[in-house]
C-alpha cells in the first residue's frame, strides 16, 4: 500500500523475483471494487472475452465488479509491475453503472499521460496531494478518452508543459481570489496565451477559468464549513501549503514565496506561532508536530 483514503487506495502490484510465471491465460477473481491500472514497466498480456490485448509501459486498463479476465506473461519479455488505484466507500457508489460504459483499455491521450505523470510526483513527493481528486480525474479522463485524441506529445515535450500547466494550477489553488487573468497565468510560465490555453484545456479537461471558478467554489464552500473569515482561512491554507513545502526538501526561502508570503521575516514567525518550530527545524525533522496555533486562524 502506497497511499490511502477514506474513498481511493494506491498500491504497486508486481512479482516476486525468480518466480516462473504462466504464458498461457489464466483467469482471476472479479475485482471486489472498481479499479485503474498504469503499467509502470513489463508487459503481459490480457483478455476479456474474445478480445485480447498485449500491455506495456505506459498502458492503462480497468478492473471492473463482476467481469473475470484472463492473463499471461510473454516469454523472455521483463514481468510487468502496476500502480492500482482502486475506488470503494461513496465513491464506488458514486461511480455505479457508469464505469461498464467505459473502454476497458483506454485509448493513449495527453490527458490520461499527463495524470500519470502527477500520479509519479504523488509517489516521489513527500508534500500532500489530494489522491481522491487525482482518482476521479483519471475518470473523467477515461470517459472522455475516445474524444480526446489529439496528436501525442513527445515526452520530453509532454514534462515541459506538464511543469507549466501544474505551476498555474497551483497559483489558482493557493488563492483562488487573487485576479488571476489568462495574460497573467500565461506569462508566470513562459507560454503564449493562446498555446497555454489550449495546453491547460487539453490536460486538466476545463478552460482555466472555468477551473478558477471551480476553486473559486471549493474555496466559499470551506469558508462556510469552518465559519472564519476569509483572510485567516487564506493564512491558514499558505501556512498548511508551506508545510507540504517544506516536506519535500525545498528551501525556506523558496517555500517563504512559493506559499504566498512576501516576507521572510514575517512567514517564519507566524510558521513558528502555528506549528511550534521554526521553519528550517520542521525541515529537518522526520515528522511533523501537531499545529498549536489554531487560534490563529479561528
Amino acid at each position: 500500500m502506497i497511499r490511502e483514503t477514506a474513498c481511493v487506495s494506491l498500491v504497486r502490484f508486481d512479482h516476486p523475483p525468480h518466480i516462473k510465471l504462466p504464458t498461457t491465460y489464466s483467469s482471476h477473481d472479479a475485482a471486489e471494487h472498481f479499479r485503474v491500472n498504469i503499467v509502470e514497466r513489463g508487459w503481459f498480456r490480457l483478455k476479456y472475452g474474445r478480445r485480447e490485448w498485449t500491455l506495456g509501459a505506459g498502458s492503462m486498463f480497468l478492473s471492473r465488479p463482476t467481469e473475470v479476465y484472463g492473463y499471461s506473461h510473454v516469454n523472455y519479455a521483463e514481468p510487468d509491475t502496476c500502480l492500482r488505484v482502486e475506488f470503494y466507500g461513496p465513491l464506488s457508489g458514486e461511480l455505479g453503472e457508469s464505469v461498464f460504459r467505459l473502454p476497458l483499455v483506454l485509448p493513449t491521450t495527453n490527458r490520461l499521460n499527463f495524470l500519470r505523470l502527477r500520479l509519479g510526483s504523488l509517489l516521489s513527493n513527500a508534500a500532500e496531494m489530494s489522491l481522491d481528486a487525482l482518482a476521479c480525474e483519471f475518470v473523467d479522463a477515461a470517459a472522455n478518452a475516445d474524444h480526446d485524441r489529439r496528436r501525442l506529445y513527445r515526452s520530453e515535450q509532454l514534462r515541459w508543459y506538464a511543469e507549466r500547466i501544474g505551476t498555474a494550477r497551483e497559483l489558482m489553488d493557493c488563492d483562488p481570489t487573487a485576479h488571476h487573468s489568462l495574460w497573467h497565468l500565461s506569462s508566470q510560465v513562459g507560454m503564449s496565451v493562446f498555446l497555454f490555453a489550449r495546453v491547460f484545456h487539453e490536460l486538466v479537461g476545463m478552460p482555466p477559468h472555468k477551473y478558477l471558478v471551480h476553486r473559486r467554489l471549493h474555496r466559499a464552500r470551506d469558508l462556510l464549513l469552518v465559519g472564519m473569515p476569509p483572510h485567516k482561512y487564506l493564512v491558514h491554507r499558505r501556512l498548511h501549503r508551506a508545510r507540504d513545502l517544506l516536506r519535500s526538501g525545498m528551501p525556506v526561502t523558496d517555500v517563504c514565496y512559493a506559499a504566498g508570503f512576501n516576507n521572510l521575516s514575517h512567514f517564519i514567525r507566524t510558521f513558528h506561532a502555528y506549528f511550534g518550530m521554526l521553519p528550517s527545524k520542521f525541515k529537518a525533522s522526520s515528522s511533523a508536530p501537531a499545529a498549536r496555533g489554531e487560534s490563529l486562524v479561528q
